[in-house]
């Protein structure tokens, strides 16, 4: 499985946006499991619940998707792959480290990814996961605790005056 012409390097010839074949096959998650992996080992399913967690539950990719680009990676040098009770645990390398931070990302600055950029950011990650959270009442309603968590940040925010 290749994810760009043989011959015109990682990036295409076009640049990293141009004519790269990976931004249709696994561009992104690429960045999503660097960013994972850079953090502590990880296997294929964790990597798949982590994408899913981070992207509060919007997306989670599917084995299809996950496993054969991680096979890939390992052949391109940017994973190492740590066989552990059967389980393969995929980190980064240094190749794959310089080239998540080499190379643009938009959501490289995503609070799950990187931490916020300022309170603003902050505030505004924080909208978009009050949304999730009402649009999941029926699951919170049935958990007392997290209905409990829930009830502690909001007395915790109320005492910004």
């Amino acid at each position: 499985m290749r994810h760009y012409d043989e011959g015109e390097g990682r990036h295409g010839r076009m640049g990293m946006m141009g004519n790269y074949r990976a931004h249709s096959r696994g561009f992104g998650l690429r960045y999503w499991i660097l960013s994972i992996v850079g953090k502590e080992p990880s296997t294929g399913s964790m990597i798949m619940d982590k994408v899913e967690r981070m992207s509060m539950g919007h997306w989670r990719p599917s084995p299809g998707q996950i496993y054969p680009l991680l096979e890939q990676m390992s052949e391109d040098g940017d994973l190492k792959v740590e066989n552990r009770d059967g389980k393969k645990f995929y980190s980064v390398t240094d190749k794959g480290r310089e080239f998540l931070e080499g190379s643009w990302f938009p959501w490289r600055t995503a609070g799950g990814l990187t931490g916020f950029n300022g309170l603003n950011e902050a505030v505004e990650n924080m909208e978009t996961i009050v949304e999730y959270v009402l649009d999941n009442r029926e699951k919170i309603e049935a958990d007392e605790n997290l209905k409990g968590k829930i009830s502690g940040i909001v007395e915790r925010l109320k005492t910004i005056k």
